[in-house]
Parts: C-alpha cells; sequence; structure tokens
C-alpha cells in the first residue's frame, strides 16, 4: 500500500473504504486490506461526518491517528492523504473544507514517525527483555 487517503462520511466513495472512524473514535474495518477501494494501492478511511458542515470530533481524529499509526506499522512506505488530492478523479472538496487536512498532514510527516518509532522500539525491548 502507499497511500491511506482521508475521506468524510458525505462522500460517494465512503461506503467502499476499507476503514470506517466512528464519532466516537471507534474504527471499524468495512473492506479486507488486499481489497481495493475507491482508489488503488491505497487503504481509504471513512470519518463519519460532513466536514463541509462541520469540523470532526476531537475523537474522530484522535482515532483516526491511532488507526494511522497502526497502518504505517505495517506499511511503512504509506503516505497520508486526501480525497481531493487524488489526480484524475472529479474536483471534490473531501474530506470537507472544515477537516484539519493541513494539521494532519503536518503530524503524519513529523509526529506519527515518532510514535511508529517508539512503538517499534517497544516491541524490540519487549522480544528481548527477560
Amino acid at each position: 500500500m502507499r497511500y491511506a487517503l482521508i475521506h468524510h462520511g458525505a462522500c460517494p466513495a465512503a461506503g467502499r473504504c476499507h476503514y470506517r472512524v466512528a464519532e466516537s473514535g471507534q474504527a471499524h474495518p468495512q473492506l479486507a486490506e488486499y481489497e481495493r477501494g475507491p482508489h488503488p494501492r491505497s487503504i481509504a478511511i471513512a470519518i463519519d461526518g460532513d466536514f463541509d458542515l462541520a469540523p470532526p470530533a476531537a475523537a474522530q481524529l484522535e482515532g483516526l491517528r491511532g488507526l494511522l499509526l497502526q497502518l504505517k506499522l505495517r506499511y511503512p512506505a504509506l503516505t497520508v492523504g486526501a480525497h481531493r488530492q487524488v489526480r484524475g478523479d472529479a474536483p471534490t472538496a473531501c474530506p470537507g473544507r472544515l477537516f484539519p487536512l493541513q494539521a494532519l498532514l503536518a503530524w503524519s510527516r513529523s509526529e506519527l514517525l515518532v510514535q511508529r518509532d517508539a512503538a517499534l522500539e517497544r516491541e524490540v525491548e519487549s522480544q528481548y527483555s527477560g
């Protein structure tokens, strides 16, 4: 997998996403990762809500970050992006004008990597500690 692409629930593609993040922040699988979602070489994540009308809840963003960490551990080359960044698709604002995309992308280029490295370090230490 090359990309994790974020959608909002109001997007027509949301029903074909691999994961859905509920308002509670809980991530629910919808499609096996090996199955093709709306975009090739991508894991599609839909977040419940219409972020043209209201921003996502803090719990949803926290749940999304947790899911992205798990995906980054499985797919080290994974890059986070948004549906609106996909070339060749019809123009869209997905995941919505009120979704904090720039903040999420900045987090994915810095803190996500720190969290991934810490998780890997804990895993290695657990295998070699007595």
